[in-house]
């Protein structure tokens, strides 16, 4: 689960509307089978710690995207392709502007018996990551196969195979990663607004550099439908336990725990909803650390009127980092980030094509390594365009 954090000031919005791209498109095609839709946004955004560690380096952020999404919906397949170009330029460290292109495939098969979505993606990516404490720019590459198959009335099946690559660009500073995952659900119908599941996932972490290998194997048990009271969504907990292959020293670390995951929401009238998230599960970091994550975060929207609406995020978690890599100093006390984070976020449409935004966010990260301990404010406003 991702918080994006941000906010601004009127002069920001007036900026904003001056710059904003003007000519935008929604075209269809074979008598409304295809659709090509055009989104751009703009925003300008103050951070007070743009690497996100104890040094507190802030910096006024100038940031957009374009993005253009051709859907087609005409016979068994459905397609859906999505290309954006990310940009940003820093008015304080100008050597971490970027320019991030992403393309995204989907075709998806909702007919039938069997139905699923084919994927492929390839995106760069330039971040400020809190598990090393500095900005880091990577190329990202998946592909995916999901698939469901109702067995009898009540039983169906359900799976995924997937593939992720991460390719760094300071080879020096951390560790290209490949990932293959898959996963089997077996739901069974309890009732008209409730299903019952058991699954089963392996994930395959290949690290380059010899730091060696992380299998990873869960089992699960959860509802999705009705969850409980008036909360629907999805629930599940299971075991966890991550074992590394072809790895020695520090690196070679046996890990089995509990682990979780869901999204559960609440629409407490027509115009407020209420969405709770909880994940806890292995995760490994640029640097190939071996990282048991606990993150829980509440939602709450409104939407005043047609015009108007605001969020709120709160989020808190913890990271701890495993084995003697994860010590502080060597042969030291193990490293553990403790986290809050608050985002507070207004929209107002001024017409169905445009959209200005001011979002602020806190963050603040307790970390028994001295560098890892900060704080975090950005305060962002916008605009956004949807043709």
């Amino acid at each position: 689960m991702k918080f994006q954090h941000r906010l601004l000031t009127a002069a920001a919005v007036t900026a904003v509307a001056v710059s904003a791209p003007r000519a935008r498109a929604l075209v269809s095609l074979e008598d409304g089978r295809d659709h090509l839709f055009v989104d751009a946004t703009f925003n300008t955004t103050y951070d007070t710690n743009v690497f996100t560690n104890a040094e507190n380096q802030g910096s006024l952020v100038y940031a957009g995207t374009l993005s253009t999404d051709f859907v087609r919906r005409a016979g068994w397949i459905g397609v859906n392709v999505t290309a954006s170009l990310d940009w940003a330029r820093f008015a304080d460290f100008r050597s971490q502007d970027y320019v991030d292109p992403s393309l995204k495939a989907e075709f998806t098969k909702q007919s039938g018996r069997t139905t699923g979505t084919m994927s492929f993606g390839v995106a760069r990516t330039d971040r400020a990551d809190v598990d090393v404490n500095t900005r880091d720019i990577s190329w990202n590459y998946n592909a995916g196969l999901n698939f469901q198959y109702p067995v009898i009335e009540r039983y169906s099946i359900s799976g995924s195979l997937a593939y992720a690559r991460v390719n760094y660009q300071d080879q020096d500073l951390f560790t290209n990663q490949t990932t293959y995952t898959g996963s089997l659900y077996l739901y069974y119908i309890l009732n008209e607004v409730r299903d019952l599941f058991v699954s089963y996932q392996s994930v395959l972490t290949d690290e380059a550099k010899g730091a060696g290998d992380e299998l990873d194997k869960s089992l699960s048990v959860g509802v999705s439908g009705k969850v409980i009271g008036p909360f629907n969504g999805s629930l599940q907990a299971g075991y966890d336990m991550r074992t590394p292959t072809g790895a020695s020293g520090p690196f070679s670390v046996s890990t089995q725990d509990w682990s979780a995951s869901g999204t559960m929401n609440w629409n407490l009238s027509r115009r407020m909803t209420v969405s709770a998230d909880i994940s806890r599960n292995f995760s490994t970091t640029a640097e190939a650390l071996s990282v048991e994550a606990t993150v829980v975060g509440v939602t709450f929207r409104d939407s005043f009127t047609a015009k108007a609406n605001m969020s709120l995020d709160l989020s808190g978690g913890q990271n701890a980092f495993l084995g003697a890599e994860g010590d502080t100093t060597p042969g030291g006390k193990q490293r553990v980030d403790t986290f809050a984070t608050a985002t507070a976020s207004y929209y107002y449409a001024v017409n169905k094509h445009l959209k200005v935004f001011v979002t602020c966010t806190y963050y603040r990260n307790w970390s028994s390594l001295a560098f890892a301990e900060f704080p975090r404010e950005e305060f962002e406003g916008g605009l956004s365009s949807h043709w």
